[in-house]
């Protein structure tokens, strides 16, 4: 093969040209990605395309081509009797599977003529996983129902399906754009590897690659640029790389005897300005720069073991979000008369005027970020990376209290019952809306505490930061409803009886203000906190982001179809492989399902599961009227 061949830019219609295949090979790990994955990728595509806008966005004009990433393959040999050409995936499986899910749900969505899905086809093979070839296959032919062999591919199914419903992109209009812009302006690069390449060595060099110079680097030394002197530089950008690492808390990024000159000796004092900030940076590169060789060496290796224990002791964590998003939030919450887009893709132009410059001084901004990043740290919650059963933390830094140990202590953010709530209440947010981009709970959130928070030590009152979030929920569950009625009737089926479109957003609110008032003791038909017992006490959000219908849309007794089946009484939350799992069981073999695996996905579920009946007649249809009636009521109470 000539190298002109090795590297070829492929539409999507010609990666699923049905005379090629393509083998995800045996050492390949399984199909993982998520809702959070998987709902990028279509939000990537959608934004493209021109077809969606979030709250508070304006509509991007359609780009000519979306780039979508690379596929590196190797050219299995071929053998007589066949006539296909054959690729082995060594990397971009899971794009790839995912594409050929997406693929397989706009096949049935009917809205291209055969002739335009000629020679498309599910060239995705798996060597030694029979199950996940079948489950391709089936979701392409249509045979979904059933137990899953494969969760993970169904449940994409599933989270593709409920995506395009709820963000409105099932119309035929819009699903026919999108797949149209699918099959011909999304690009993936085929990248051949030779025929002697050692695939070892190769898989060597893939995981030890250098990374590409990334857009907030680029956004740095824009700032940089403009700034006057040496010293100015040198400390945006001691400042600057302190904050872009997420995975710490913001002070830790800088050495400790500055630390201590910025912050004060516990590490809270907020400076005043970028100028004290830039006098203590100042101030201690001019005392380095005299320090005789001896004290250099010795200052050094002082330095060095402090911050070296300092850094093995310290916190180390995920983030809600990334760096280049971070920017994006930061720049919103300066220039509020402007529109700017949460979309990190969008990252340099969002900070470029008119007029070729940025919008805001590099000075100015990068003060900013430092209180924002303190902010987000203190009063934003983590990913639990020590306790699997909280998923959720709010911790916050402090120096060390005990001046003979090494270890900085991490106290609640906030008082015991304050924090517990507003980690509750800010995982609620997070798990309703987990892509990194878009996230206005965030933003909002931020607004807030740099209101609240104290001038010189950047101090929230929890109480006041809790009823803000609390009337954020409220705000957002006013604009899904609209100002329509809640209550289910023959006459109004309204916005929160619509089965698999009704948005994660109103089921986690509704188990934030159960576990709220249960915690407080209240019941619910008979239903306390002692009641659920471990359902109760082991309650945690997370990405739960299927609709089950409790009576299953298939009713599996063979009777017909449940009338009302998608009336909000019936729905919850689960998880999307549970769901693919369990969907078509009755409501009793899926009390004993989660009975015998001793656990409930959500309260909601869990209050549904105490029913005894639960059905399309007579006792049955009672409870779930029973229950959406009381379930209305608590949802809608406090907006």
């Amino acid at each position: 093969m000539s190298d002109s061949n090795q590297v070829e830019q492929l539409s999507v219609r010609a990666l699923f040209d049905s005379k090629t295949q393509y083998v995800i090979p045996i050492y390949q790990r399984n199909y993982a990605w998520g809702a959070t994955e998987i709902e990028q990728l279509i939000q990537d595509i959608s934004d493209a395309a021109g077809l969606i806008t979030q709250s508070n966005e304006t509509a991007t004009a359609k780009q000519v081509k979306y780039y979508l990433g690379s596929l590196v393959v190797y050219q299995r040999t071929s053998h007589s009797h066949q006539s296909n050409v054959v690729y082995e995936t060594i990397d971009g499986q899971q794009r790839h599977t995912t594409l050929s899910i997406l693929l397989a749900y706009l096949k049935h969505c009917d809205v291209l003529e055969e002739s335009e899905l000629e020679g498309l086809d599910i060239n995705l093979t798996f060597d030694s996983r029979p199950k996940s070839s079948r489950a391709l296959d089936d979701i392409y032919t249509g045979r979904t129902n059933g137990e899953s062999e494969e969760p993970n591919i169904h449940a994409a199914f599933n989270i593709i399906k409920r995506y395009f419903k709820t963000k409105g992109l099932d119309t035929q209009a819009k699903t026919k754009q999108f797949f149209g812009y699918l099959l011909e302006n999304v690009t993936i690069l085929r990248v051949v590897v030779p025929p002697q390449t050692d695939l070892n060595h190769y898989f060597e060099i893939m995981n030890n690659r250098g990374e590409q110079l990334e857009k907030h680097e680029v956004l740095k030394a824009k700032f940089m640029a403009t700034l006057d002197n040496d010293e100015e530089r040198g400390c945006f950008s001691t400042v600057w790389d302190a904050c872009a690492n997420m995975t710490r808390y913001t002070q830790m990024g800088f050495q400790s005897d500055l630390r201590k000159e910025v912050f004060g000796s516990d590490w809270q004092t907020m400076p005043i300005s970028f100028e004290a900030i830039q006098e203590k940076h100042t101030s201690k590169q001019q005392k380095e720069d005299a320090m005789t060789l001896r004290e250099i060496i010795g200052n050094k290796a002082s330095s060095s073991n402090t911050d070296d224990d300092e850094r093995e002791k310290e916190e180390r964590f995920g983030s809600v979000i990334d760096f280049s998003n971070f920017l994006l939030h930061v720049l919103k919450l300066m220039k509020t008369e402007e529109n700017v887009s949460l979309d990190d893709k969008k990252l340099i132009d969002a900070f470029i005027s008119k007029g070729d410059g940025l919008k805001v001084g590099a000075k100015a901004f990068v003060y900013e970020l430092l209180k924002c990043r303190i902010l987000f740290d203190s009063y934003v919650i983590k990913p639990d990376q020590h306790d699997e059963k909280r998923k959720w933390s709010l911790l916050r830094l402090n120096s060390y209290i005990n001046k003979n140990s090494l270890s900085p202590e991490y106290p609640n953010a906030f008082s015991s019952d304050n924090n517990e709530k507003i980690r509750m209440i800010l995982a609620m947010f997070h798990v309703s809306n987990p892509a990194l981009v878009y996230k206005r709970w965030l933003n909002d959130a931020l607004r807030v505490l740099n209101d609240l928070a104290t001038e010189d030590r950047l101090e929230v009152d929890g109480s006041s930061y809790l009823a803000a979030l609390e009337n954020q929920s409220d705000k957002y569950f006013d604009e899904i409803c609209g100002g329509s009625q809640l209550e289910f009737t023959e006459n109004n089926v309204g916005v929160l009886h619509q089965g698999t479109g009704v948005q994660n957003f109103v089921f986690n609110r509704l188990d934030y203000l159960l576990w709220k008032r249960l915690s407080n003791n209240e019941s619910f038909d008979g239903i306390g906190k002692n009641e659920l017992g471990k359902h109760f006490d082991d309650f945690q959000f997370s990405f739960r982001t299927s609709v089950e219908h409790y009576f299953p849309q298939t009713d599996p007794s063979g009777a017909s179809k449940m009338q009302d089946v998608d009336r909000f009484g019936n729905l919850c939350l689960i998880s999307p492989s549970s769901n693919s799992r369990l969907s078509n069981y009755s409501p009793q073999d899926k009390k004993k399902f989660y009975i015998e695996n001793n656990r409930a996905e959500s309260l909601k579920q869990a209050i549904m599961m105490s029913y005894k009946d639960w059905g399309p007649h007579d006792a049955g249809r009672a409870n779930i009227r029973e229950h959406e009636v009381l379930m209305l009521d608590i949802i809608s109470a406090e907006h």
